[in-house]
């Protein structure tokens, strides 16, 4: 009884009141708190800014898988592989993860072709956790640039398009996306250089945009930002399997002129000069070995180029301001000078530098299938097969390219650059594209072997 009381007594204590019990002191000292406004430097306020812009970019790849027809034999299966219609059942799909900026309030997304190349159905998910149907507006593998436009009839948020041709070495920039799958990522880091080379030599990307914030898989697509929050690239490429440090955007300059062709057009319209160029390997002792020059190896009569005083055997030194090393340089600075606007070449012709000017004119799908004929010698047709259309070589020009290679009347051209084609229609659109890159890749048929052929065709 007296160890209950005294246990009830101590319990009353802790309920009277007005007593006040002196509080632990702290085990680690605390700094004194400061306002979030104090806290809010430029890269937080850009950051605020331009966050609600940025998307991921889901796309999902339908996958066919092949279902052999019951009770057929080895030679059925192999005409229905390269001839028939083989039949496929319900396929899966894959989604890949990248990142997207919305550049306006209708809902277009710039974002890499790489993101979207192969996708069937796309969605984007916005920053309050909403996810909405896009569709492709349009591509440029070249640029690796490609258009989404978001299915809304609501206005998003966007992020305004800066300049890129004023960046300055050293100067702040912030990367949002999505590496690895973790949503709006927030990294910073500078500029590190200016007008790097990157990606695969077949189709590199000049005048990238070199930073050290952290870019990491997931990243391409999305926004590299500067201090002021406007938009200045477009993150595209890592060094590596990791970044390291070293990641590359493409300059928003470049990555808007695109898109806007895009949007208008559903596609890149380049101008068509009539210059054909190729590398002319030449000593150098600086370097101690070869090196490229730019030397026209022709000029097709009537065209921009020929009116302007452009020769065969001229070297291309420098397009606008920037000088050029190599054939595919040369294509990749042309492509940049919008639709008939000046194009400035610096030219030498012997010991002389002559400074010409070339305005270019639309290429059209005829006359880029016109120049694949005359640099290849095929003349190519339609021709239907059980219920299909192929594409087939129906001449080929004695002392051609293609009779050096050995085509011959009746092979299929299964493919053009990697695009499947299966009409004249077809072919004619891939042809611009091929005259475009300079190089003409046909994966051609003939009985049950195919085999892939290049031409040049600048």
């Amino acid at each position: 009884m007296r160890a209950a009381a005294a246990l009830c007594g101590a319990l009353a204590l802790l309920v009277l009141p007005g007593v006040a019990f002196p509080q632990a002191a702290s085990a680690l000292p605390r700094a004194e708190p400061r306002p979030p406004a104090e806290r809010r430097n430029p890269v937080v306020a850009a950051t605020e800014r331009s966050r609600g812009a940025v998307v991921n970019v889901s796309a999902e790849e339908l996958v066919r898988v092949r279902v052999p027809t019951p009770g057929a034999d080895m030679g059925q299966l192999l005409f229905e592989e390269f001839f028939g219609k083989p039949r496929f059942r319900s396929g899966y799909a894959v989604t890949s993860l990248g990142s997207g900026v919305i550049v306006s309030p209708e809902g277009f997304v710039l974002t890499n072709a790489h993101v979207v190349e192969r996708g069937a159905r796309y969605r984007v998910q916005l920053l309050d956790g909403r996810e909405l149907p896009a569709r492709v507006v349009g591509t440029d593998p070249a640029t690796d640039v490609a258009v989404l436009r978001i299915e809304t009839k609501e206005k998003l948020p966007f992020l305004a398009a800066g300049r890129s041709d004023d960046l300055m070495i050293g100067e702040t920039v912030i990367a949002i996306g999505n590496p690895f799958g973790l949503a709006h990522t927030v990294t910073t880091g500078v500029v590190s250089a200016l007008h790097r080379k990157v990606g695969d030599p077949r189709r590199p990307l000049f005048d990238m945009v070199q930073t050290d914030a952290s870019i990491n898989p997931g990243n391409s697509g999305g926004p590299l930002v500067n201090i002021q929050g406007q938009l200045v690239g477009v993150n595209s490429a890592i060094l590596g399997d990791r970044s390291a440090g070293i990641g590359f955007a493409i300059p928003i300059d470049r990555a808007i002129r695109v898109a806007e062709d895009l949007i208008r057009h559903g596609e890149v319209r380049e101008g068509f000069t009539g210059i054909s160029v190729r590398d002319e390997p030449v000593k150098s002792d600086r370097i101690g070995g070869d090196r490229l020059r730019v030397q026209v190896s022709g000029v097709e009569p009537g065209s921009p180029a020929a009116s302007a005083g452009v020769r065969k055997g001229d070297v291309v030194e420098s397009v606008g301001d920037s000088p050029v090393e190599s054939a595919a340089e040369y294509r990749f600075r042309v492509r940049d000078v919008p639709l008939g606007a000046p194009l400035r070449l610096g030219i030498l012709r012997g010991k002389e530098r002559v400074p010409v000017t070339v305005r270019s004119v639309e290429l059209s799908a005829e006359k880029a299938e016109q120049t694949l004929q005359q640099r290849t010698g095929l003349s190519l047709g339609e021709e239907k097969v059980r219920g299909g259309e192929v594409v087939v070589v129906r001449s080929v020009r004695r002392g051609s390219p293609a009779a050096e290679i050995g085509l011959q009347a009746g092979d299929w051209i299964r493919e053009v650059n990697s695009l499947e084609i299966s009409s004249m229609a077809d072919w004619r659109k891939a042809a611009v594209q091929a005259r475009r890159a300079g190089q003409l890749v046909l994966l051609v048929q003939r009985g049950f072997a195919a085999e892939r052929i290049t031409f040049d065709v600048d």
